[in-house]
């Protein structure tokens, strides 16, 4: 038995996995806005509700850019932890072997494995939540470049874009499809606003919905263009509005793709 942990910006999510099934799962809040020890609490909090004797390996997936082989995270956008050694602090708390690797890649890795992509070799996985991230696998296998490939989320769709984008590179996808770009662009407070509204049928909510699909749509023809992947799989807590926004998003597809074939 193992345990697995997502830390996003907004929530920890932590269960035990044996024979690749989640047999239990809990879910705690981040808080960052109580910065960096009280995120490292809620995360060791997290583990030391599921952990026994019976525990083997933690795996931990965390946000971008980070040392995968070391486990020390990069600077973090969206989490009060930049150059911390997540690996070192978990594996000396919890006395077993961790490995860390960023949020989206296991994410993708997981689906290649035991999800939507099982039956495919060439994944493209997209995270769409807190910010956007991406996974790339070739083969059945993680690529990871020289350590850090597959920032999906900072593909550029808008180049002369004038308001900046919390990572720097103004007009990148993250800053209009994740949670916070949502909000920003349908001047709402949270997707789930947005999403109860677009429920009643609320015109303004639904073509915001729209609105994202199309630009989720540009970016992901820029992957597609890129990797040819036989099939990209869409996760995270914005990816609940599908229906919302899956037809825009098909449709930009379709109308810019030269390689056709990809689901």
């Amino acid at each position: 038995m193992k345990i697995g942990v997502d830390i996003g910006g907004t929530e920890i999510k932590a269960g035990i996995v044996s024979n690749g099934k989640v047999i239990k799962k809990i879910t705690v809040k981040t808080q960052t806005n109580k910065g960096r020890k009280q995120v490292i609490q809620n995360i060791t909090n997290a583990i030391k509700q599921l952990f026994n004797k019976n525990i083997k390996a933690i795996g931990i997936g965390a946000p971008g850019p980070l040392d995968y082989k070391r486990g020390i995270l990069g600077k973090q956008l969206n989490l009060p932890l930049s150059n911390f050694n997540l690996k070192k602090f978990v594996q000396q708390k919890f006395k077993v072997p961790v490995a860390v690797d960023n949020d989206a890649n296991v994410f993708t890795l997981g689906e290649a494995l035991q999800g939507a992509g099982k039956k495919y070799d060439n994944v493209i996985g997209l995270t769409l939540g807190t910010g956007i991230g991406g996974g790339i696998v070739i083969n059945k296998k993680l690529y990871h470049g020289r350590g850090n490939a597959g920032e999906l989320g900072h593909i550029t769709i808008k180049f002369d874009e004038k308001i900046k984008s919390k990572c720097g590179n103004n007009g990148c996808i993250e800053q209009y499809a994740s949670a916070r770009g949502i909000c920003k662009r349908a001047k709402v407070k949270s997707p789930l606003e947005l999403y109860n509204l677009a429920i009643k049928r609320n015109k303004k909510a639904i073509s915001a919905w729209k609105q994202t699909g199309i630009l989720l749509g540009i970016g992901i023809i820029n992957i597609i263009n890129s990797f040819d992947p036989d099939i990209v799989i869409i996760g995270g807590n914005i990816s609940k509005a599908w229906k919302f926004f899956y037809k825009a998003m098909n449709q930009e597809i379709n109308k810019r793709a030269l390689l056709k074939g990809t689901k």
